[in-house]
């Protein structure tokens, strides 16, 4: 199985000059977050908390969701309770192409995973006619595609959870990045547990903060989990969710019109070449000419980051490109250069590469 932390830990060594790799905001926190952060440690809160979360911070996001405060557990990242999850679980099913994390999680734990494979010519949407698991991982706004289906859609690849009382996951940690009416699956179906974080919006990703929304005994049994891994979520680290939630109209509005204007941007650089239009989060997945990993290395030579479709399941000839670095432009282009000069070269049986490249060693 491929190892997306490993081919990340090998682009950081090269230090390339353009990051489309990773999903890291580039867009700073807020200062007031930053500043709530500071208050909290110099006011001493620096030891245990309860590990459901702190009631406040736990009451904002039961108003935000609308739910009660006792179906919100806070844990440090989504991670957490994505492991916690499939912990319990005895099969897993995966709806793909997916953020590699959920199998790898799988395999720790050692159980089976379904894997339910999509392609770019059906929308990416999921022809789910039978589940042979106990527990279905959903991701939407989907990681890599940027997919968002509509509620009638999501509806019909819920039927077969449904039909047989699956347990599903739901990953919504890009939820408030997208550019079109989002449903929460929870609205759809009962036995979901919803995941979320502060990572993307908030650009929060060191913080390591993050919820979980379920039903009390699921709820519960989160709880467990976190007490037996991490204990709970430093107490001015949740300080800092709270202002993020009490900021979160002025942020959104800001953060979900730039990567939209990214996408906007990306969709006429690209134009012509194979992917779906992003409807959320700040991905594009793109067919590429021959061997996506291949070509990640050829564009790594060129000092271009991406990471390749393997690392998110059976797509051997994508790339996946994130929008994620303010000179995303530049890196586009030189994209677009390689898929039509690999294209060129397929047609007359050779590669030669385009006149821009470079030795690895000029990424540095």
């Amino acid at each position: 199985m491929f190892n997306i932390y490993e081919f990340f830990n090998r682009i950081n060594e090269l230090d390339p000059k353009i990051r489309l790799d990773a999903g890291q905001p580039d867009i700073p926190v807020d200062g007031e977050i930053i500043a709530e952060t500071v208050r909290a440690l110099r006011a001493g809160e620096t030891g245990y908390t309860s590990t459901a979360g702190i009631g406040e911070l736990r009451e904002a996001i039961a108003n935000l969701e609308g739910v009660s405060p006792e179906e919100v557990m806070v844990g440090p990242g989504a991670k957490i309770f994505i492991s916690a999850v499939v912990a319990r679980a005895r099969r897993i099913a995966v709806v793909s192409p997916h953020w590699n994390a959920y199998t790898l999680i799988a395999n720790e734990f050692k159980k089976d995973v379904e894997v339910i494979k999509t392609r770019l010519e059906d929308g990416w949407l999921p022809q789910v006619e039978e589940i042979n698991a106990d527990l279905l991982i959903l991701n939407y706004p989907n990681n890599p595609t940027g997919r968002v289906p509509s509620r009638e859609e999501l509806k019909g690849i819920l039927e077969a959870a449904e039909e047989r009382g699956i347990k599903v996951l739901s990953d919504e940690v890009y939820a408030e990045l997208s550019f079109k009416e989002h449903t929460p699956v929870r609205e759809l179906y009962e036995n979901t547990i919803t995941v979320k974080g502060f990572s993307k919006l908030y650009s929060m990703t060191g913080f390591r903060l993050g919820y979980a929304i379920a039903q009390r005994e699921d709820a519960k049994k989160l709880r467990e989990f976190i007490e037996v891994t991490a204990t709970c979520v430093p107490p001015f680290v949740q300080r800092a969710g709270i202002k993020a939630l009490e900021l979160r109209d002025r942020i959104k509005k800001r953060v979900r019109n730039e990567y939209r204007m990214r996408v906007k941007r990306a969709v006429r650089i690209l134009n012509g070449l194979e992917f779906y239009p992003p409807e959320g989060a700040f991905y594009v997945f793109l067919r590429v000419p021959g061997d996506g990993l291949s070509f990640a290395e050829r564009l790594l030579n060129r000092g271009v980051a991406v990471f390749p479709g393997v690392a998110f399941g059976d797509y051997r000839n994508f790339i996946r490109i994130s929008l994620t670095w303010k000179g995303f432009e530049e890196g586009l282009k030189i994209i677009r250069e390689e898929v039509e000069c690999a294209s060129e070269s397929s047609a007359t049986g050779r590669w030669e590469g385009s006149s821009g490249s470079a030795s690895a060693g000029s990424t540095r």
